[in-house]
């Protein structure tokens, strides 16, 4: 506020001064103020009544500098106590500033790494790693249990034991295969040199012994040296004969001995005719036998033709052998 200069013309201050006319019109209302206020006194609202018709100029500008005074004063009062309706709204503005902030930082409901990061749940090795039961190994490798263990002896394809074998090869008789025991082996050797018709034969034997060879196991017998059919023909021939009554003797004397009588035939000439003519012979054989006492149903007739030849060179004296009967004995070795 601007401070006002003194009339040089007023009266010094304490004198009267003279009256106008007219006199001027009453001060405003000054508010009055409760005694005890901040910064104003009951003096300070209140100014002392001056006598009328007296009123100094002096007193007047120092009374509205108290005015002025009072009213801010008061105004600072209002703003520290936040007794007015904007007072309380601009707190209410400035306090619900703060609990706007927790609500935009939401980080811990966007940060749902712990939901996405599935990691145990979709490693699932221990349940498709399941080896132990798909490597059903023991239970597929049942090769033993279906797989039967067969004879050690071999056999033929009818699952029969392969005949032992015996060549009568002028004084040597060889024989090989497979008996039950040595004392078997003994008399088979016993067989064989007693229907030799060299007085001076030996007999070369090759044996394996095995137990599990059956009794009725066959002994086949092939002739080296005997009468053969001529060339084309089934006719028993008289040395043929003499050398087939000795079989007949045999089996004269062991009664539970069986024979089947095998036909050849040489490589020449028409494969067909060679296997028509091997089963005539065979069936010459056994109607000879017959004659010679041996029951029939002891004898059999197979013909293989000329497969299974003992020399296949076509010398007269090869074609010879070829053309010829052997004898599968069957009960030799029986009790």
């Amino acid at each position: 506020m601007t401070e006002q200069t003194p009339n040089e013309s007023l009266p010094p201050l304490g004198t009267t001064a003279p009256m106008k006319s007219t006199p001027p019109p009453p001060p405003p209302p000054r508010p009055t103020m409760a005694a005890g206020a901040s910064g104003a006194s009951a003096s300070d609202v209140t100014p002392t009544p001056k006598p009328s018709g007296q009123r100094p100029r002096r007193s007047l500008a120092f009374a509205a500098f108290a005015v002025l005074a009072v009213g801010g004063v008061a105004a600072g009062v209002l703003v520290g106590t936040g007794n007015g309706d904007s007072s309380d709204t601009s707190g209410d503005a400035v306090a619900a500033a703060p609990t706007d902030a927790p609500v935009e930082t939401k980080a811990p409901a966007t940060t749902v790494a712990p939901a996405t990061t599935a990691a145990p749940t979709t490693t699932a090795a221990p349940t498709t790693t399941a080896a132990p039961t798909t490597t059903a190994a023991p239970t597929t490798t049942a090769a033993p249990t279906t797989v039967p263990a067969g004879p050690a002896y071999p056999t033929l394809p009818d699952g029969s034991p392969e005949p032992i074998i015996a060549i009568y090869d002028g004084p040597v008789v060889r024989v090989t295969g497979w008996v039950p025991s040595a004392e078997k082996a003994a008399q088979l050797e016993g067989l064989a040199l007693a229907n030799s018709t060299d007085p001076t034969a030996t007999v070369d034997a090759n044996w394996t012994v095995d137990p599990s060879v059956p009794l009725s196991i066959g002994t086949r017998v092939i002739e080296m040296n005997s009468p053969r059919f001529p060339a084309g023909s089934s006719e028993v021939t008289f040395e043929h004969a003499v050398q087939l009554n000795r079989v007949a003797g045999v089996m004269n004397l062991l009664p539970n001995v069986t024979a089947t009588v095998v036909g050849h035939a040489d490589q020449l000439g028409d494969e067909a005719a060679n296997y028509a003519l091997s089963e005539a012979r065979a069936v010459s054989v056994v109607r000879y036998l017959v004659s010679q006492g041996v029951d029939p149903a002891r004898l059999a007739a197979r013909a293989v033709g000329e497969q299974d030849l003992l020399a296949e060179d076509e010398s007269e004296a090869s074609l010879a052998l070829n053309r010829r009967t052997e004898f599968i004995f069957y009960g030799l070795l029986a009790d």
